[in-house]
């Protein structure tokens, strides 16, 4: 009871505190809800423009955790369990995003006015992001001269991805503005896309979503493509090894047509036996690239459009009621805490100063 009572006494003594200091709470409170009005009044408008679509996966694949998972560690369920032995699972699609090829095929999409989002963005004022320069140029201005010396010692292998320090600055501008999300119940897939201008930011969004499902076709078919291609160079290499002996039989037909010689006969049943094997050869290879444009039409993915892309019309950044209550709210607890916590610091400092 002594316990309950003592508590009853100090929480009434902290509102007894709080009470006599009210004018500076109101105060603050009122200071920081203006500040928090001037942040959402200065604050740069974004729009958000987003798309959401399912990859339609080969049979015996899966859109579980336990299959992104074990995608993740090597393992390939769909191989295991009797599906196709080549498929990407969405789990690793912004993992696609992230990568160099990636990003600068994103940077040289087109947006507005035929211009390429790299032009689009460095013709923006402050258009690269502005904490990279302020870093590169002084925290790590020495390893920018040391990479400088080395580029210009030796010589880079022209075959390999080269990104300059632009291209570095721009790819963290890409990372802030589009982000990929994965639902691995439900095997969506969704792409969005924030930057000031709606219509940039659609078209870039629309771009970020062709690229990355073209990336996913291509890694999906390309054993079956590899295979058509092959077997299409064979069956060029075969009509053209079946129209030269038809061309010779008919030929030596022509040269021949009052001899009826037992030479005759031979050489002819030679040129027929020839055009018979090499028809066969011909007519199996054609039945085999119909059978490899089939697999690739089967091996090529089907991405089911949820949302499509679309301009939006209202701003998603910045939420002007919510930043007001959050700045009311922060100068509210600030304003309360300092008047609780004043006297009993002052009271520390004199003790520690005596």
């Amino acid at each position: 009871m002594d316990t309950q009572k003592d508590d009853e006494i100090d929480l009434i003594a902290l509102l007894k505190t709080v009470f006599v200091a009210r004018r500076f709470v109101i105060k603050t409170t009122i200071l920081f809800a203006v500040l928090g009005i001037i942040l959402a009044v200065v604050s740069p408008t974004k729009y958000t423009a987003s798309s959401t679509f399912v990859p339609q996966l080969s049979e015996g694949q899966t859109n579980s955790p336990l299959g992104g998972l074990a995608s993740l560690a090597g393992i390939n369920l769909s191989a295991i369990m009797g599906g196709q032995p080549q498929e990407i699972s969405p789990s690793l699609y912004p993992q696609i995003a992230e990568s160099v090829p990636y990003r600068l095929a994103l940077l040289d999409a087109t947006v507005e006015s035929n211009t390429s989002f790299r032009d689009y963005i460095l013709s923006q004022s402050g258009g690269v992001a502005i904490l990279p320069l302020l870093k590169k140029y002084t925290i790590g201005l020495p390893g920018l001269l040391l990479n400088k010396q080395t580029d210009n010692n030796k010589n880079l292998d022209t075959s390999l991805f080269q990104i300059t320090e632009q291209d570095k600055d721009l790819f963290e501008l890409l990372a802030m503005v589009v982000s990929i999300e994965v639902d691995d119940q439900e095997g969506l897939v969704s792409i969005s896309v924030e930057l000031a201008d709606r219509m940039v930011a659609a078209q870039l969004a629309q771009a970020a979503t062709d690229l990355l499902q073209s990336n996913i076709i291509a890694f999906k078919s390309q054993s079956a493509r590899n295979n058509l291609d092959f077997i299409e160079s064979q069956f060029e290499s075969k009509r053209k090894e079946f129209e030269e002996i038809q061309d010779s039989i008919a030929i030596f037909k022509d040269q021949n047509l009052n001899i009826t010689s037992a030479l005759y006969q031979n050489q002819l049943t030679r040129l027929e036996s020839q055009f018979t094997v090499i028809s066969s050869v011909f007519q199996e290879l054609a039945g085999q690239v119909e059978q490899a444009k089939i697999q690739v039409n089967k091996d090529t993915p089907i991405f089911t459009i949820i949302e499509p892309v679309s301009v939006p019309l209202e701003r998603s950044k910045p939420k002007r009621t919510i930043t007001v209550i959050i700045w009311t709210f922060l100068g509210a607890v600030f304003s309360v805490g300092w008047v609780l916590v004043k006297s009993p610091l002052q009271q520390i400092i004199k003790e520690l100063q005596s």
